[in-house]
């Protein structure tokens, strides 16, 4: 459960672009990112003094001896990549940048526990993560550790000190894991449903179970459809974004229907199908477990917060807008058109206009 917490909320970030496009390219593999000094103008980030590639240095040959350069495929992959790679490529320098001032670093054990305990939390093994997970989110393995794991390890470490729990949250922790929970079997509208036609659907399904359960089946969410509307059963203190869902369902009685409630989503009905009793275990064995879950939670929501006072001060400015040409379907090519090629031995070259030779 910690783990399959904590894989969420990296897939979160992920979506809001905290983590960073694997592609460095051109010219920014040559710059160092810079931080202000107090009383001074913008020094380079401290940081291990390593040769930079050179950009003219070649990643390929052609025709033996032809040489493709590093900046060559940088523009290759920058004219592909866009400007929202760019933006995530920032966003993992200004992190970097504040760790090297700092002198906060990872290890590469550490990069490697945490790719562990990220695998452990959705029961996959690596040749899985890589193959079936990793391509759902559009990255490599690459990818994940140099653009998530690492720049989540550096800003947790950048809040050391920072996330305290207190033992209110640990009593939610152990309430919400091993308290009284309700089986409920839930109903979804979309919010651009009309709610007048969804009050005339609950007229005739609070009251007749088959409706229900024929109207649960035939909602519009495919994954509530197939499972009938039944869902894990719901504790208290669940962060939900809609805590009204979790009043209502304690509030009603088994075999009970709520009202139509409106979320975030759109429009939910739920029945109370059964009370589900505290679950009996040691509080004084798991209350450790529930101790590291309370501090993962506040530190998934620390993290972004964290991110977000860096980038201000870092004020980072894109320039690059992408390649001129294809921005819009309906953009033109004002290149010239290509000149006349040159004759080739053996034979004359026909110009654009110009009658074919006689033979």
């Amino acid at each position: 459960m910690r783990h399959t917490r904590r894989w969420r909320a990296w897939a979160g970030r992920a979506a809001l672009g905290l983590t960073v496009g694997a592609v460095g390219v051109g010219a920014a593999l040559a710059q160092t990112p810079r931080v202000q000094t107090p009383g001074g103008p913008a020094q380079p980030a401290a940081g291990p003094a390593e040769a930079r590639p050179d950009p003219a240095s070649p990643v390929a040959y052609i025709y033996g001896n032809v040489p493709v350069t590093r900046q060559e495929y940088g523009e290759y992959l920058m004219a592909r990549a866009g400007t929202d790679k760019l933006e995530t490529f920032l966003n993992k320098m200004v992190i970097e940048a504040e760790c090297r001032r700092l002198g906060v670093t990872v290890t590469e054990t550490e990069l490697v526990a945490a790719l562990n305990l990220d695998m452990a939390g959705i029961s996959v093994d690596k040749k899985q993560f890589i193959e079936q997970v990793l391509p759902k989110y559009g990255t490599t393995l690459y990818g994940f550790m140099e653009d998530v794991v690492r720049p989540r390890l550096l800003l947790t470490k950048l809040l050391a000190g920072q996330v305290e729990v207190t033992a209110d949250e640990v009593n939610k922790q152990f309430e919400r894991e091993y308290g009284e929970k309700r089986k409920v079997q839930i109903i979804m509208w979309p919010g651009g449903d009309e709610l007048k036609a969804i009050m005339a659907v609950w007229a005739k399904i609070r009251d007749n179970a088959a409706e229900f359960d024929s109207a649960a089946t035939a909602q519009a969410n495919p994954s509530l459809g197939m499972a009938k509307g039944i869902i894990k059963p719901m504790g208290r203190h669940t962060h939900a974004k809609d805590p009204e869902v979790e009043k209502a369902a304690f509030q009603l009685k088994p075999g009970e229907v709520s009202p139509v409630i409106a979320t975030s989503q759109g429009y939910v009905v739920m029945k109370l199908l059964a009370v589900v009793p505290p679950a009996k275990v040691d509080r004084a064995a798991v209350e450790p477990a529930l101790r590291r879950q309370a501090f993962d939670e506040k530190l998934t929501e620390a993290i972004p917060e964290k991110f977000n006072e860096l980038k201000k001060r870092a004020d980072p400015s894109m320039l690059y807008k992408g390649p001129d040409k294809w921005r819009t379907p309906d953009a033109v090519v004002t290149t010239a058109p290509p000149a006349a090629p040159a004759a080739m031995p053996g034979g004359p070259v026909q110009q654009a206009g110009a009658a074919a030779p006689k033979k």
